[in-house]
């Protein structure tokens, strides 16, 4: 009995931890995130997303070592993690590595098939592979499901990002 008790109050610990910790991440106090993510991961070391949450502090101070391992541990711990992969596809694509990056943001796709940021995300990473023009089925599937979820502003500014670059494809066709 006394063993389910600890491990209630562990729970209930690391909620709090995990809720401060969010809380300084939002603040912009990384460092301090980074500080109570871990706490909260030595309470309970199988909650994948305070190893995800702590990836994102990393990334933000541009850890991207460190980042990585704790994006890599929170799938590992839970392979049906979505925004994990998701953000595994950030850090690739910030450090350039496209054809990882894709691969990531499927998978998050895979897993969500409503999750229009990485639709949004994979579409950027494929016009450095590809073009805009293979980017912008990706931009269109985004701007539909971000409409369909109330983000209108976030719709407008695919369908924007769309228009424009058929615009300058018209254009440079016109020149060519």
């Amino acid at each position: 009995m006394l063993e389910r008790v600890d491990n209630a109050t562990a729970i209930i610990d690391a909620g709090d931890i995990l809720l401060s910790a969010k809380a300084k991440y939002k603040d912009g106090d990384y460092e301090g995130a980074i500080v109570e993510y871990t706490l909260a991961i030595q309470f309970h070391a199988h909650i994948a997303l305070a190893f995800c949450c702590r990836g994102d502090a990393y990334y933000k101070l541009d850890k991207e070592a460190q980042a990585l391992a704790d994006y890599n541990r929170a799938i590992e711990l839970d392979p049906k993690l979505s925004i994990g992969y998701y953000r595994r596809g950030n850090l690739y694509s910030s450090i350039k590595n496209y054809a990882l990056a894709v691969g990531e943001y499927s998978q998050a796709i895979e897993l969500k098939p409503n999750f229009a940021l990485a639709y949004s995300n994979r579409g950027f990473a494929y016009r450095e592979l590809y073009g805009e023009r293979e980017a912008a089925i990706d931009w269109q599937v985004a701007a539909k499901l971000f409409a369909e979820q109330g983000n209108s502003e976030r719709a407008k500014y695919m369908l924007d990002l769309i228009a424009l670059n058929t615009s300058i494809d018209n254009l440079s066709g016109m020149l060519s």
